[in-house]
């Protein structure tokens, strides 16, 4: 039975990496995609660290801004959808992934500054902006304090309110092939490929708290951290998971209540959306009716904005629904770059 059993599991591994033939083993955790490079610059006061996909020098610069606890490594899987007509870059926020922390001296205006230095030490001119959650209203209010920078801004289930309304925060491995090729992640350490562990059911992931809890999370075990992103994000693809656990290993956000309340601060987008002057792009998560009629109602008088729900979409919507998502950036660039 023994023998059998032995006999079973090679065939298993035999015909994974017969069917996944860029799967890979790895004690490490994961790199960058192929292709694709980091770098920092100095800016507003700190080191900020970036990735850039694929460089395309003669398309349109694209500078991307994650979410709370995310990473610039976490745009992937849509970056992969756009890098063939875009060039590119994505941020590790102030406190997130390989950037400098936050410091006593930082409010809710540090963020939204960081991403205009980063444009300005780059040297880029008229860049689209993309964000998602806090990222997104950190692009929202750079779109309305600096209206001179960016071309064009994207918004990924920000908080949107009507004008005057009350404000708030509201492995290697073989993935889905884009139209034109295929696009590979580096190896990570993957023993176990069970979509649960008992292990994975103690976690919790926090925002903030005592420097303890967060460094405490940074040393989750990397297993572990996947278990729990399959569990709680069963429509991701794998590389999406891959790299929220490891941003989840790099986070070093706000370990102070100052800290705390300069990154949450960022949210507290005021009128922020009435007054950006370039074509924008909302995109939200699905929701009852009364939702949509709400977020809709939110930008109805704003010529600049346009507003789309993602069917079947929570709240990190270009992992739920990729296609979909990346679809709608693309018609919205094309439309805006065809007036």
């Amino acid at each position: 039975m023994k023998k059998i059993e032995t006999l079973h599991k090679l065939l298993q591994t035999i015909t994974l990496l017969f069917l996944f033939p860029l799967v890979a083993f790895s004690a490490d955790p994961p790199g960058i995609p192929d292709g694709w490079s980091d770098g920092y610059v100095y800016g507003n006061g700190i080191r900020i660290h970036y990735y850039r996909a694929v460089p395309a020098p003669s398309k349109p610069v694209m500078v991307m801004v994650h979410g709370i606890t995310d990473n610039g490594l976490c745009w992937t899987t849509l970056t992969w959808k756009l890098q063939n007509d875009y060039d590119i870059y994505m941020l590790d926020a102030r406190g997130h992934g390989l950037s400098d922390p936050f410091t006593p001296a930082d409010n809710q205006e540090t963020l939204v500054k960081d991403v205009v230095a980063f444009v300005k030490a780059m040297k880029f001119e008229k860049p689209i902006l993309m964000g998602h959650s806090m990222g997104a209203a950190t692009v929202m209010r750079v779109g309305a304090g600096y209206p001179d920078l960016a071309r064009f801004v994207i918004m990924l289930d920000p908080f949107v309110s009507r004008p005057g309304g009350n404000t708030g925060a509201g492995p290697r491995i073989v993935v889905r092939n884009t139209p034109a090729t295929a696009q590979t992640a580096p190896a990570i350490q993957t023993k176990n490929q069970t979509p649960d562990t008992q292990a994975s059911k103690n976690l919790s992931v926090n925002m903030s708290g005592d420097p303890e809890t967060l460094v405490k999370q940074n040393n989750y075990c990397f297993e572990d951290l996947i278990a729990l992103g399959r569990k709680q994000n069963p429509k991701w693809n794998n590389v999406d998971i891959i790299y929220w656990a490891l941003s989840k290993k790099q986070y070093h956000g706000a370990y102070t209540q100052e800290g705390w309340q300069a990154m949450s601060g960022t949210m507290q987008t005021g009128d922020a959306l009435a007054r950006i002057t370039v074509p924008a792009l909302i995109l939200k998560a699905d929701g009852s009716p009364e939702t949509r009629k709400a977020n809709e109602d939110a930008v109805k008088d704003l010529p600049k904005i346009s507003l789309v729900h993602i069917d079947g979409a929570a709240h990190n919507l270009h992992h739920d629904e990729l296609e979909r998502t990346a679809n709608e950036i693309h018609q919205f660039l094309y439309k805006q770059n065809q007036l």
